[in-house]
């Protein structure tokens, strides 16, 4: 019977653990003697070897708490390769399963049917691995036992085992006291993290001593714990009829197409290098709002939603680009993205996350955003995003296809974020296709590491950058060469990630592609049939360029500012500082030009073009001027 796990369930939502799924099994097991022994004794505790294996099949039924809501788990497991799982927590909903042959869940904010492929489906095999205790059974279950070392744990000191699912390189520590042989911690390596399980209140159901409370969290979201109080356990009972095969079909939120049934053309404003589009709340006037394949929930701004009366219910830890922030969740009754002629899409009953966005952003954008539109809502079209033509075209995945040539190449999905195979320098890796970017390619901490990135960039400038939890550094350059999807072009501008935490610290990427990149392309997107196009546009062979002032300015609702001036560049030697207002950029108020036109004339203006700027500091007008030239060779 396995371990009472209905953490699994919300791992779409949470990024706490993987959804559930099961291992098929495995012939050779692979323990060592000193193992071998905690392993007999744990069997032995619990009330021994021969019950163990008895137990063909399982029920469980519990109460769970967290993120501010209290739901329930109900859980079907039937050895060695089916499970079925139910959980209800606040607005959320979720079901998964395993017929021994295809791995399944719903997706809990949109209701849609998701069979699970890629790093995805190996999380999940390995999740329920480990949920079902197949490092107990006589062969481990194909799996690799042994001795870690010793800890101390709250209870006492503990025996520690690294183990590995079949198929896994990363091993998780299970922690078994001394004192009693249980159970008691598990640690499992993620992403950017470490999800940390701790079992207790162990009591005899049916000839075994079982957990009836477990706590999980993750050490890089501290805030998210969920809570699961076992309420009833049932072994060996008939299984028949139980759902563990896919369903055909699932509840999905409504949509609507509002002009061409599987079609909707929407124009964009590409600004800051970012896709905005215009979108209503329950029929408010449109807003502006992000379109960011690297949200893995659609986002409201939580003052937006104050202003509009939205009331918000729970509440989360968000992962954002370098650090996390926090988060509560809605329910729209309706979500209208639409073009000014009418054309578009609306979905119904939709579910969101709240949190504020803005005090991170708008000084960067120039703006104020109501939210962003994530992978919930992405997810559900095959995209087309036409750079060149600012314009974005949602299609039925059921009804359309790509058919270009070369062919698309293949999407590889680890959560909600599409990621292509691609090289830096000949290295391969993971890219996350992040359209929420408007960088080139930031390179992820541990692939810089580990390839020794920074001694082979070439003309390196320290920059900063900001995520939906914060800022962090990284190291900006010039590499030899790039290739994306098949697609190879040289002296590729990137950034090696310094970050530490958040998703530009996973190990399971190689880096992140943005808006700097993309817009090389015409990008079509297609979740359903796992596949991404990448068809060479009007900037294919542009060369990468940087600011060539040095200047980032920032918003501040009344006035521009500085918000920072990079060493030796064109606006430091003008005497342009930090902290500077900034009145006017070439004879006009700053203010009144907007982002864009600030941008043509001091990033991307003239080689040797002089912009006058004029600035206030300390009460005094000030003239400078700026002669804008190309930073990065």
């Amino acid at each position: 019977m396995p371990l009472p796990s209905p953490r699994r369930a919300l791992a779409a939502v949470v990024a706490v653990c993987a959804a559930v799924c099961l291992m098929p099994h495995a012939a050779h097991a692979a323990i060592t003697p000193e193992a071998a022994k905690i392993v007999a004794r744990y069997l032995e505790v619990t009330g021994g070897a021969a019950a163990f294996a008895a137990e063909s099949t399982s029920y469980t039924h519990a109460k769970v708490l967290g993120f501010g809501f209290v739901g329930t788990y109900q859980s079907w497991a039937a050895r060695p390769s089916r499970q079925y799982s139910r959980t209800a927590l606040g607005p959320f909903e979720l079901a998964e399963g395993d017929d021994g042959r295809t791995p399944w869940r719903t997706d809990p904010t949109t209701g849609r049917i998701v069979k699970l492929a890629d790093q995805d489906l190996q999380d999940a095999r390995e999740s329920n691995w480990f949920g079902l205790e197949r490092w107990a059974d006589a062969d481990q279950g194909g799996g690799g036992v042994e001795l870690s070392g010793a800890e101390r744990d709250s209870g006492g000191l503990c025996t520690v085992l690294a183990v590995r699912a079949p198929g896994t390189d990363k091993p998780r520590r299970l922690w078994f006291l001394d004192a009693s042989g249980l159970l008691v911690r598990e640690e499992a390596p993620r992403d950017n993290g470490t999800v940390l399980t701790t079992f207790s209140a162990w009591r005899k159901i049916a000839g075994r001593l079982r957990p009836m409370h477990t706590r999980t969290g993750i050490s890089s979201m501290p805030a998210n714990v969920l809570t699961q109080e076992v309420d009833s356990i049932a072994v060996n009972i008939p299984v028949t009829g139980v759902a563990f095969s896919m369903p055909d079909t699932a509840h999905a939120n409504a949509l609507a197409w509002l002009k061409t049934a599987g079609t909707a053309t929407l124009p964009f404003e590409y600004r800051a290098r970012h896709v905005w589009l215009r979108a209503s709340i329950a029929g408010s006037p449109p807003e502006d709002f992000l379109f960011d394949t690297g949200a893995s929930v659609t986002v409201l701004d939580s003052t937006f939603a104050a202003a509009h009366g939205i009331r918000t219910e729970g509440y989360m830890q968000a992962a954002g680009a370098g650090a996390s922030g926090s988060a509560s969740f809605t329910t729209l009754p309706a979500l209208r993205i639409a073009g000014a002629d009418g054309d578009g899409v609306e979905l119904r009953d939709l579910k969101v996350a709240v949190m504020s966005v803005n005090p991170q952003f708008s000084r960067y954008f120039w703006r104020n955003m109501a939210g962003v539109i994530g992978y919930d809502v992405i997810s559900r079209f095959t995209t087309e995003i036409d750079y060149d033509q600012s314009r974005l075209v949602l299609h039925d995945p059921a009804q359309w296809r790509y058919h270009g040539t070369p062919p698309a190449v293949a999407m590889v999905m680890n959560g909600t974020v599409p990621a292509v195979r691609g090289a830096v320098d000949g290295l391969d890796g993971l890219f996350r296709l992040d359209v929420g970017s408007s960088s080139t390619v930031d390179v992820h901490t541990p692939f810089v590491s580990a390839h020794g990135l920074e001694k082979q960039l070439r003309h390196p400038i320290e920059v900063s950058g900001a995520g939906f939890g914060g800022e962090f550094s990284s190291l900006l350059g010039r590499l030899s060469r790039m290739s994306l999807g098949g697609r190879t072009w040289d002296a590729p501008m990137v950034i090696l990630s310094r970050a530490r935490e958040g998703a530009f610290a996973s190990d399971e990427f190689a880096g992140n592609v943005g808006n700097r990149t993309l817009e090389r392309f015409k990008v079509t997107l297609d979740y359903e049939h796992r596949e991404v196009a990448l068809d060479p546009g009007a900037r294919f062979h542009q060369r990468d360029t940087f600011t060539r002032s040095g200047a980032l300015l920032g918003w501040f609702g009344d006035h521009i500012e500085a918000l920072s001036v990079l060493p030796h560049s064109p606006a430091e030697r003008a005497g342009l500082r930090e902290g500077d207002r900034v009145v006017s950029v070439g004879d006009k108020p700053a203010l009144e030009m907007g982002l864009t036109a600030v941008e043509q004339l001091l990033d991307d203006g003239r080689e040797g073009s002089t912009v006058t700027v004029q600035v206030l500091r300390d009460g005094a007008k000030k003239t400078l001027r700026v002669k804008v030239q190309e930073m990065l060779p």
